[in-house]
């Protein structure tokens, strides 16, 4: 759990690619994120991860599709049954514990590599900053996924095992735990 974004896209050419890793990588250092280039065999582009953030991923297949790496590592499990083969090439990073600076300084370089660089880009942002660009927004999803966290640790931070339980009862005791202190599910 935790505030993330999720984005997908296509290089508009691969001339571009050297360009955009160029020109993010000189972003990247300005802001003091150690920027990382890979270039293998099945993926080329550039990552970067703000103090506290997940990496975000510019990195793209022979096809030019915008994926992750760990999207290639996992993608066995793409396979139209438990999930979309599409969903393969949705990258997600998540600014949780970034803060919101964070996570507005990516997503406006997002939208600027999305603009120059890319076509047919999606980004769904859980802050809902990059639908309304305003900032109190963010705050305040920002607030409320901090409030749900610390609600979660507190109810647990008694918790403590039992000799010999198993994992699925294990997970049933916590469930009633968050259920007692949420509320019950509706029906």
């Amino acid at each position: 759990m935790g505030l993330s974004i999720h984005y997908s896209g296509i290089l508009r050419d691969k001339k571009l690619l050297a360009h955009l890793i160029e020109e993010v990588k000189e972003i990247s250092e300005t802001l003091d994120w150690t920027p990382h280039i890979i270039d293998d065999k099945d993926l080329k582009g550039i990552a970067f991860a703000p103090e506290g953030s997940e990496p975000v991923f510019l990195t793209f297949d022979h096809n030019n599709r915008l994926l992750s790496p760990m999207n290639i590592l996992t993608k066995g499990i793409y396979d139209n049954v438990r999930f979309d083969k599409e969903l393969m090439f949705t990258t997600s990073a998540k600014t949780q514990y970034a803060g919101p600076d964070a996570h507005i300084a990516i997503i406006k370089l997002l939208k600027h590599i999305a603009a120059k660089y890319l076509q047919s880009f999606t980004l769904s942002d859980e802050g809902n900053y990059w639908e309304t660009g305003d900032e109190k927004i963010l705050y305040a999803q920002f607030k409320k996924y901090e409030e749900a966290l610390h609600f979660v640790q507190k109810s647990l931070q008694d918790f403590t095992a039992v000799p010999g339980e198993t994992a699925s009862s294990l997970a049933e005791r916590i469930e009633k735990i968050l259920k007692e202190k949420f509320g019950k599910e509706e029906e």
